[in-house]
Formats: C-alpha cells, structure tokens, sequence
C-alpha cells in the first residue's frame, strides 16, 4: 500500500536544509529606492589555486569588505587567540607584512594546522623574521567576513568527502555521488529471526547528500545577517525489514550500532566569495527495540524521498529547526501473532556546524510498530473461526480489529550558542527544537 504522509519525518539523517522563504521586514526595499540597494550575490568559488592559503578581508563602515594581499600565506600554527601565518607556495608574503592591521579577519581552509579551519579577528600584529606574522586573535563571525552579500549554496559531496570506517564492510560508496548502508541489527536475549529468515531487524539507506549553507545581510537592515542556514540534504531510499519473534518484555534505548561504517565524518570547505567556509557533519547510527508480550512479526517497508535537516534562521522569527517533504512509503503484506506490541527501528544522531563548533544536533529514527489484541490474529487459510467466532478471511489475514502495523518516526534535536559564528544573536544555552513525531497505519486494523 502506498501513503503520502504529511508532515513526515524522513527516516535517516545524513545530511539537509529548506531554505526558507520569509521575506524581510515591511521597511526593507530590496528594489533599491531610497538608497536600500539589495545584498550582492556571493556566488560559489573555486577558491585559490593553493586550497591551504588563507583569506584575509578588511570590514568597512558602509558594510563591504575589502581584500587584504596576504600572497598565498598559510596557517601554520593556530590556537586559542593566537596564529602564525607562513609564506605561501608562491615564495611570501606580498608587500609589508604591516598590511595585515587589527580589526582584520582571516578565514582559513581546513589544514594540518587547523583541521576544522579557523574564523578568527585581527587584535594584534607581531611581524616576523621570513616573512611570517605572529597575530593575536579574538573570535570572528560570518558577519565579520563576508559583509554584506548573499548566497544560497548547494554542495554536492563526492566520495572523498564522506569519511567512513570500513567502508567496504558495512556501507560503500556508490557510483559518482551517495552512499549505502546497511546493517543487520544486534537483538537482545528473547528475539530470534523467524522462520525462512537469517536477521531479525534489517535496514538499509541509499542516499546521494549535498550541504547546504545560506547567508543573507543588507548592512542598512542591521549589522547581524537577515538570514542564515545550515544543513545537508538528498534524495535517498530507505528500507526496513523486521522478521522477529519476540518472547521476553524489553526495551533496548538507543544503542549504538559498533559496526563498520557506523559512523561517518565529513568536513567540506567551499568558497563563497573569496572566503573559505568549512562545514561539518557527524553521524552516528543508533538501534532502538522495545516489546511487550509475545509477538510475531513478518513486515517490510520501503520509504523514496528527499531528506531535508537542518536549522535556518529568520530575523524576524530567530532560529528554528527545518522538516523535509512528504515522501512515499510502501508496505509489503504483513503478518502479525501474538498478544503484545513490539516496535524497532534504526536512527542516526548527526551534528552540524560551521568550522568544527556543533551548532545544531539531531536524533532520527523511524520505526515499525506491531500492536496484536488477542492471541489469535495468525495467518488463517481453511476459513475457519476464531475464538470469538468470526469468520477468518479466506486470504489468510487476522480479521480487522486484531492486530496492525504501523510505520512512524521521531525527530528530536537541539541548537547550541556556540553557532554564533553566524554572527546571530542566540541563547546563552541549548534549546530543544519541538519535537515532530508521526505514524501511520500500513495495514490491519485498529489494534
């Protein structure tokens, strides 16, 4: 049976972000009349040809930013509130080493010195034998380094991008773009397969991600951006398969998943404007079973979609945490005995942020979900009646009202104030998004 499901969580997260839509407020012209001119378009760059130099801007009253000549240089010692920039490749630094004055940011791509890159502020200037600078540094934001602008980018991830343990053990990446994985999920004492099966609880994901990444300020509407996203995204699909008999009363709680592939990692540098952004990602996958009775449970689902997480913010709302669109679920033919509910399922725990600092983290899971009235409701083929006298259908189903399967998820997630690299207000403390639940009957009746 096929559902549209409105308001549904997607079922992994791997990656996502809608950019939303809200215009600025009444007073902004965006037309340019009155001397309100629109941000200008900061469009994705392909960096410098050295993707380790650094980039160093000069913010300015009227809202621009002006590029500082640093030659190529590299950072090669990094810390909290200090950094050494080093000549470059194409043999120093171009011009007085003076050029580099306080209140100046550098931006700095992911590098040995700074695996996660680095957004610091200019607060003093220490010239150095060689050519090299000695700063002292105080934290910078998005704000700070690319001034008025705006851009809207999407970021397909490659191969390369998605650091995976293992992955030809677990999870693989497929074709030119996208990932797979699989897991067989480890049960406690009291679940064994059923019949004709080798695994209990199986799933897998087919997702092919992209990262998002939104910024928008008009310097005359305030000196903070309008507009801000972060997130990742794709077309993915996603399959469950429970094959179980549970005979115990249990509840697992989100347990990691100890196998290859388990955890991915991902630091993205892109260039919008002349400014290296790094984006990070961390996921972890997690298993979840719970029962309550004996049941018997023969179900499969298969869910297509677009995957979507992530949060935005809007001036006039602050932040909030993103949902994706509906996406189509097909169920295959179910059988369900017992007496007794049992629901399982396979999540991820992702954090994204910007240069290494997490901002926005978030648990999805989605699950089937067995609920059985009864201990008839088996598979019935001779017509015959069950205990309570009703005729059994022909086809073998457990008369409605016995038993149903349904599917669901959960979303749950958090936004922390170290996300303030966007240049944002924000809580001195993490705030818990709403959270988004749903579940839908796939068949039987309503157990």
């Amino acid at each position: 049976m096929k559902l549209s499901r409105s308001r549904l969580l997607l079922p992994v997260l791997l990656a996502g972000v809608v950019i939303p839509s809200a215009a600025l407020p009444a007073t902004a012209d965006t037309g340019g009349t009155g001397g309100r001119q629109a941000p200008p378009a900061l469009s994705l760059g392909d960096g410098p040809a050295d993707k380790q130099a650094v980039t160093a801007v000069r913010p300015s009253a009227d809202g621009t930013n002006r590029r500082v000549e640093v030659g190529g240089a590299r950072l090669t010692t990094y810390g909290p509130g200090h950094a050494v920039l080093s000549p470059g490749g194409n043999g120093g630094l171009k011009g007085s080493p003076t050029d580099l004055a306080v209140g100046d940011v550098i931006a700095a791509p992911a590098t040995p010195a700074a695996p996660r890159g680095a957004l610091v502020k200019v607060a003093a200037v220490h010239p150095q034998a060689g050519g090299a600078v000695s700063v002292d540094t105080t934290p910078a934001t998005l704000a700070d380094a690319l001034g008025d602008g705006k851009a809207d980018v999407r970021v397909p991830l490659t191969p390369a991008d998605l650091k995976v343990e293992s992955p030809a053990n677990g999870g693989k990446v497929t074709g030119g773009q996208g990932f797979r994985f699989d897991v067989d999920v480890p049960l406690p004492a009291g679940v064994k397969p059923t019949a004709g099966h080798s695994s209990a609880l199986t799933g897998h994901l087919d997702l092919k991600p992209e990262m998002l990444f939104s910024y928008e300020r008009s310097h005359w509407y305030s000196l903070q951006p309008s507009k801000a996203a972060i997130g990742m995204s794709g077309d993915y699909s996603y399959g469950f398969a429970a094959h179980a008999e549970a005979t115990a009363t249990y509840d697992t709680g989100h347990q990691p998943l100890h196998i290859p592939a388990a955890e991915v990692n991902v630091d993205k540098t892109v260039w919008v404007g002349p400014v290296p952004i790094v984006l990070t990602l961390k996921v972890n996958y997690f298993y979840d079973v719970s029962a309550d009775g004996k049941v018997t449970l023969d179900a499969e689902q298969n869910t297509k979609g677009r995957l979507e997480v992530g949060a935005s913010y809007d001036a006039a709302r602050g932040w909030s945490a993103l949902s994706g669109p509906e996406p189509a679920t097909t169920g295959e033919p179910a059988r369900v005995e017992g007496s007794g509910t049992v629901k399982g399922g396979v999540g991820t725990h992702a954090e994204l942020g910007l240069y290494g600092s997490i901002g926005v983290t978030a648990d999805a899971m989605p699950y089937l979900r067995a609920a059985v009235h009864g201990s008839a409701g088996g598979r019935r083929t001779d017509g015959t009646r069950d205990a309570r006298g009703t005729q059994a259908p022909a086809s073998g189903a457990a008369p409605e009202g016995d038993w149903a399967l349904y599917g669901g998820g959960e979303l749950t997630g958090s936004f922390f104030a170290r996300l303030n690299v966007f240049g944002t207000k924000v809580l001195d403390k993490a705030w818990e998004f709403p959270k988004v639940s749903y579940e839908h009957r796939l068949a039987g009746g309503q157990a």
